[in-house]
């Protein structure tokens, strides 16, 4: 499949030459729930965490429209994003907020929206993070984690920088719950890619509750570590994770509801042969080797209600489409308790609509 045009393959070869942008926040404010959802009924949180492949330019709309469709039919709450893109080059100035605005026009969806632009060059090429949520949004913040090498052009070493994205929800009937997305170093080292976690979570116990039960919190995206990539040595990082409080949803649903058929020890076990657990390796935009890379964790509330890997076409019994390189996580996460609502300030600010 044809990702770039000549023209565009030469402009990319100044993006790799990357800077540290600033995260790009907009100003417009809205509160409520964004679908008309009675407070009753909400009882659980749905997520998906999905990278959307940022080189893939040429059919990104088709891309986003059949995430899109999956969204408004399957009711998903609150989306985490990688490898948005914004720039002359892709044609757009924001695809998550393409993302949103298709949900809107088509499915007549609203979605507040957060990005923040990760690296690249300005007003040419960039990469962020972003979060679509379907809850008011009551505030964000972001944070940049160690620039390392991951690329060579020219006999430079080029450092890319990567962010850490938080937002702060109100679920109507509940309170405030916590999400966070990031996106760790790809070809870099296993230390550095330890170093950006470090970071993840230096930025993350800054808004920890200090005392009484935990907030609820989900801390997302696209990991690029593996439970047996590499000969297990990746394994620790994950290990980290589940240290610090959190656990991995989609295995705990997984493997409690196949009873003792599936372990941690059987989600995507084999690189050469993917299994429906598998997040690469199971589209028609990448190769055969099938790893579990991208997790939704959490702390802090019930057990999770469901979980499912989708856009895997390549997976057995997976879900077609393909809209990536990645498939997306899918995990519905009970609400611990209810309560009222806390004394909060209003949203602060929203990705501008255009």
């Amino acid at each position: 499949m044809k990702r770039f045009g000549k023209m565009t393959k030469l402009a990319l070869s100044v993006f790799a030459f990357v800077f540290l942008m600033p995260p790009l926040f907009g100003s417009y404010p809205g509160t409520g729930i964004a679908q008309e959802t009675g407070t009753a009924k909400i009882k659980g949180v749905k997520f998906m965490t999905i990278n959307l492949l940022f080189s893939e330019v040429d059919d990104r709309n088709k891309r986003l429209r059949r995430i899109a469709d999956y969204v408004a039919a399957n009711h998903v709450d609150v989306l985490l994003l990688q490898e948005v893109v914004g720039g002359e080059l892709v044609n757009t100035r924001n695809s998550a907020v393409d993302l949103r605005d298709i949900l809107r026009d088509e499915h007549n969806l609203k979605y507040f929206s957060r990005s923040a632009f990760e690296t690249g060059v300005p007003d040419l090429l960039s990469l962020a993070n972003a979060i679509l949520s379907r809850f008011d949004i009551e505030f964000s913040d972001n944070h940049g984690l160690p620039g390392v090498t991951e690329e060579e052009f020219m006999g430079f070493d080029v450092k890319l920088a990567r962010r850490v994205l938080m937002t702060r929800l109100l679920v109507p009937g509940f309170g405030e719950v916590d999400v966070f997305n990031t996106h760790l170093c790809a070809r870099c080292s296993l230390d550095d890619r330890e170093d950006q976690l470090d970071v993840v979570f230096d930025f993350l116990n800054k808004f920890r509750k200090k005392t009484g039960p935990p907030r609820p919190t989900v801390l997302g995206g696209d990991m690029n570590f593996d439970l047996f990539d590499n000969d297990g040595n990746e394994r620790f990082l994950y290990e980290r994770v589940l240290a610090e409080g959190f656990s991995d949803t989609y295995a705990d649903y997984v493997i409690a509801a196949a009873g003792a058929k599936d372990t941690l020890e059987t989600l995507c076990e084999d690189e050469n042969k993917a299994d429906e657990h598998c997040t690469v390796g199971v589209s028609d935009l990448n190769g055969s080797n099938a790893r579990r890379i991208d997790y939704i964790y959490a702390q802090g509330f019930g057990p999770p209600l469901h979980g499912q890997v989708v856009f895997n076409p390549n997976a057995p019994n997976g879900v077609s489409p393909t809209v990536s390189d990645h498939a997306a996580v899918v995990v519905t996460l009970k609400l611990p308790f209810k309560g009222a609502l806390p004394n909060v300030p209003l949203l602060l600010f929203d990705d501008k609509q255009n």
